[in-house]
């Protein structure tokens, strides 16, 4: 085995058309863990102790739904095989940092104008939760993570300004 080549764990699976539900429920398991599909049917994961334990179990319920499900352990032919699809995980993961950092902005900024009495705590506790569900899928540490880490705790830090004692009554923040 080649030191600079990730290994990789790959589930081939095949589900009955119907009842479409076993074939949703197979996506949204994938889609949780961050997988990336090569192909209908094939999606594949870095592997770790927590990515096996949770391709195994979602090949015994494939199988036990009456369909058909293989996990392989593959390392890529080459290097540059192994930096794209190392690649194509974090892009995935840039792309959801992305979407919260744009959504701690827009929360900071709602909560700036103070005009619709949004539960902005209650909306960012949704996005920091997405954020972990993220982490948790950002198995190469992508460059955005701390950015969206940064983004998260100041927009927490300025709506606990914001509700402040000395913040009630003294009208809209100025600039």
């Amino acid at each position: 085995m080649e030191a600079d080549k990730t290994r990789w764990l790959i589930l081939i699976y095949h589900l009955p058309r119907e009842p479409s539900r076993h074939r949703v429920a197979v996506w949204r398991k994938l889609k949780t863990l961050g997988a990336l599909y090569l192909q209908d049917g094939a999606a594949v994961l870095p592997e770790n102790d927590i990515t096996r334990e949770q391709l195994e179990w979602l090949q015994l319920k494939v199988r036990e739904v009456g369909g058909e499900a293989t996990l392989w352990e593959a390392l890529p032919n080459t290097v540059a095989e192994d930096g794209n699809l190392v690649e194509a995980f974090r892009a995935s993961r840039e792309e959801a940092y992305a979407e919260i950092i744009v959504a701690a902005e827009r929360l900071r900024r709602k909560a700036a104008l103070g005009t619709d009495g949004t539960p902005f705590m209650e909306e960012l506790g949704k996005v920091e939760r997405e954020f972990r569900a993220e982490r948790r899928r950002d198995y190469f540490l992508s460059p955005s993570r701390d950015k969206a880490a940064e983004a998260l705790k100041s927009t927490r830090q300025f709506l606990l300004e914001e509700r402040s004692p000395e913040s009630f009554g003294a009208g809209s923040r100025g600039p």
